[in-house]
């Protein structure tokens, strides 16, 4: 293996080893004008969770109205609602209730990939020390690690050619 394809395969081992972006999702109410009756407009912007899902609780004292998500990737069941979320940037849905139901929205997310999750508004993933969130641990020094394993096996392959 020559220099050239060294530095490369150790270039390679850095990119792919490297911590995906963190991912998160944002919740935007917004009450619906007087016409369409007591009802709020939700929506779930998504960021960086290419394959993942969301899991909503509707407040008491409100009702389902509908999505914009299709319905093969959307369970509602009682005060819970999960969608499924397969490269969507946005999920929009309806409820009918008060105006004030909006700040009693809570949900968490999780993204299939990294195993990463969170609570819904927060800043990102979930951190250790807040007791609501759970995350799987990072592996301090993966990467350096993988790095050096793949040194080590592309002298190994050179040597004994």
């Amino acid at each position: 293996m020559t220099p050239n394809r060294a530095l490369l395969l150790c270039i390679l081992v850095f990119v792919l080893a490297a911590s995906a972006a963190a991912g998160s999702v944002e919740r935007t109410v917004v009450q619906l004008p007087e016409g369409a009756g007591s009802g709020l407009e939700v929506t779930l912007t998504v960021n960086d969770i290419p394959v993942g899902g969301i899991v909503e609780t509707i407040p008491d004292g409100c009702t389902w109205a509908g999505c914009d998500h299709p319905d093969n990737r959307t369970r509602v069941s009682n005060r819970t609602v999960a969608f499924a979320v397969v490269g969507e940037e946005t999920v929009r849905y309806r409820l009918q209730g008060s105006p004030g139901a909006g700040d009693e929205l809570n949900g968490t997310w999780e993204d299939l990939l990294t195993g990463e999750s969170g609570v819904i508004g927060s800043d990102g993933p979930s951190r250790s020390g807040q007791a609501a969130q759970t995350t799987v641990p990072s592996t301090p020094g993966f990467e350096y690690a993988a790095a050096l394993a793949a040194l080590a096996a592309a002298y190994r392959w050179r040597c004994s050619r």
